[in-house]
């Protein structure tokens, strides 16, 4: 079976030939040529959509905001309050570096001769780092990170090798860099920071910019201990208190600082032990309080270096002891001078 198809009939077009003149074809192209030249400086890329122009800013006058992922060359981070570096020398950097530009020293305790968690020099090579950021991403203690710094051409070629004093930068800078970036790690930075900072002294750890500057606030790791002191009576500095003897019965730290806190409501501070402890007193609640030996002589005594006065005087709750037991201690301590004791 044969199937056979109408076709239309062709049309041809006598265009006629273009009449052409010398030098003609040539301009039309320079025309084109010209007016995408004048469009390019003269109009300004809003959208994607745009053909003609090519600048999307104008450079260095406007910059565009760029990403929290960039990065250029590593810098090191320092406590915006305390001036300590986040960097402890853990050679994580230097041993993951590609072309091999990191190069530190750990600082040691002048006293032992110790190895101490913080960096006493760091340097990098500018002129040969790569900027792959895997220094950033192996550092433990979110001490080094990327830096958005690009303009960095120079015709001294020494001045690319970076020391510390050049590397350090405050973790609010790093934090204006990237906002979301340092909100992920900052807890966990700032926690082995305080925990770095108990085992440095001195100016180990601090940044160079920073050492002679009073630190903004204290040091969270140095919190002060909780005593109980008895407050200071106007104008007068308040005295030392004795500390509680580490042998001393849970009972019997009780009723004395039972005792110490009364002594302080009534406005009297707790007297101050500047002399060796001659006796104890037992005060009519059971509680010891150590009592001052006096220097001088009594001759109520005997000749011995301590008197029934001295012993009850300033003592809380002294006029409570019965005498016998005065006389009792009078009698041992008469027997130890006898021994030569």
């Amino acid at each position: 079976m044969t199937v056979e198809f109408a076709r239309g009939k062709p049309y041809v077009v006598d265009r006629g030939k273009p009449k052409l003149r010398a030098g003609q074809g040539m301009l039309g192209g320079l025309d084109v040529v010209i007016r995408h030249f004048t469009a390019a400086f003269s109009k300004k890329m809003e959208n994607g959509s745009d053909t003609t122009g090519v600048f999307t800013v104008q450079y260095p006058e406007e910059r565009l905001q760029l990403p929290e992922a960039f990065r250029n060359f590593p810098i090191l981070l320092y406590d915006d309050a305390t001036g300590h570096e986040l960097c402890t020398s853990c050679f994580q950097c230097e041993r993951i570096c590609p072309p091999q530009v990191i190069h530190m020293a750990q600082a040691t305790d002048p006293a032992t001769g110790k190895a101490i968690p913080a960096v006493a020099e760091f340097m990098i090579e500018y002129d040969a780092c790569m900027s792959c950021g895997l220094c950033a991403e192996v550092c433990p203690f979110d001490a080094i990170k990327m830096d958005h710094e690009f303009e960095l051409a120079t015709s001294d070629h020494a001045s690319m090798t970076v020391d510390k004093a050049g590397l350090d930068r405050p973790i609010s800078y790093y934090q204006a860099l990237a906002p979301r970036f340092w909100e992920e790690v900052k807890d966990s930075a700032l926690k082995k920071l305080q925990g770095n900072m108990k085992r440095r002294s001195g100016n180990i750890g601090i940044a160079p910019s920073f050492i002679g500057k009073a630190p903004k606030v204290a040091p969270a790791a140095a919190k002060p201990a909780a005593a109980a002191t008895a407050p200071a009576a106007a104008g007068k500095p308040a005295a030392p208190v004795a500390a509680v003897g580490k042998n001393m019965s849970d009972e019997k730290a009780a009723r004395l600082a039972a005792i110490r806190a009364a002594n302080a409501g009534k406005g009297g501070a707790a007297p101050a032990v500047t002399e060796p402890v001659a006796a104890v007193a037992d005060s009519g609640n059971g509680a010891e309080t150590a009592a001052p030996v006096a220097p001088a002589r009594a001759a109520s005594s005997g000749g011995l270096p301590f008197s029934a006065d001295n012993i009850l005087g300033g003592v809380p709750g002294a006029t409570a002891m019965a005498e016998d037991k005065i006389e009792r201690l009078k009698l041992i301590r008469s027997g130890n001078l006898a021994k030569g004791g």
